[in-house]
């Protein structure tokens, strides 16, 4: 039996979690571009009908860093789009160093640049990190899937809203790059696209309505518990992104360049700061 879009997202997570504990065990830092490349390569090997992607040469240092795009589309014909941020975690410190990151003193946050990027109209994405994890000691780890057990090593590729990395860093960055600190607003990133307590239908549908109804909701509850003076600055700084983020819908149809990889087409990168674009384009009807 050929394995789904979801068997594949987890069993990913869980050869980065192994990965990462095979690099702590001979203090080997792996980075972010390898698990991510490798990633892609079993996702086209297990699902070469179902997932296209482009990798495009190396991007210029000076831009704001390599981002991933994800498309969801399926038997609906409908469409939802993510821009992305990969960061692992640092096997020494147990933390992500680069979450907030940014070139110097006067340059925007990382953070809030995917932010603005993916919110760009006509074709509003959800801006997300995406967390290469491991940890060494054993966390209450919080648990949201209504599809499985709880299982640690489900985090090795975890999901972040970038509002809520946005927001942590109001609570100073030295504390906000812990792991322990993250836990409570990551997800595994299986919950995308296997979920069906929170949604049900194809694939675009049940991403969009677990983002929704759960990756929404909680950035929204931890917006609310903000000390309000710094809740009124966060508030000013990106009120306007927002209210695009809160206002997505399924699309009808995605951007051009989206189509143009679809039909393997696409030649030029989409833009500079865009290292790899993917669509998952689930085939039959979840079960």
């Amino acid at each position: 039996m050929c394995p789904t879009l979801c068997d594949t997202f987890r069993s990913r997570a869980l050869w980065t979690w192994d990965m990462l504990a095979r690099g702590r065990s001979v203090d080997c830092q792996i980075g972010e571009e390898t698990l991510t490349d490798l990633t892609i390569l079993e996702l086209k090997i297990r699902h070469s009908s179902e997932i296209y992607s482009r990798t495009f040469s190396k991007h210029d240092e000076g831009s704001n860093g390599a981002d991933w795009e994800w498309w969801f589309t399926g038997s609906s014909s409908k469409w939802i789009g993510f821009r992305v941020q990969a960061k692992v975690i640092d096997l020494k410190t147990n933390s992500f160093e680069h979450l907030h990151y940014r070139k110097n003193n006067s340059s925007q946050f990382q953070c809030d640049i995917l932010i603005e990027k993916a919110l760009q109209k006509p074709f509003p994405r959800v801006p997300l990190y995406c967390l290469y994890s491991n940890w060494n000691t054993l966390p209450n780890i919080p648990w949201s899937c209504n599809t499985y057990y709880p299982v640690q090593e489900s985090y090795g590729c975890s999901i972040l809203s970038a509002f809520s990395v946005h927001y942590l860093r109001s609570m100073g960055k030295s504390k906000t790059k812990h792991f322990q600190a993250l836990i409570p607003y990551m997800n595994p990133w299986h919950c995308l696209v296997c979920c069906h307590g929170y949604g049900a239908g194809d694939l675009p549908n049940r991403v969009f309505e677990y983002w929704r109804n759960f990756i929404l909701q909680l950035e929204e509850s931890f917006f609310e518990e903000i000390e309000p003076n710094i809740r009124q600055e966060l508030d000013s700084e990106i009120n306007n992104y927002r209210q695009i983020y809160t206002q997505i819908e399924l699309l009808d149809e995605p951007p051009s360049y989206v189509l143009l990889l679809l039909n393997n087409e696409l030649e030029e990168r989409p833009d500079p700061d865009l290292r790899t674009l993917t669509i998952f384009k689930e085939r039959n009807e979840p079960m």
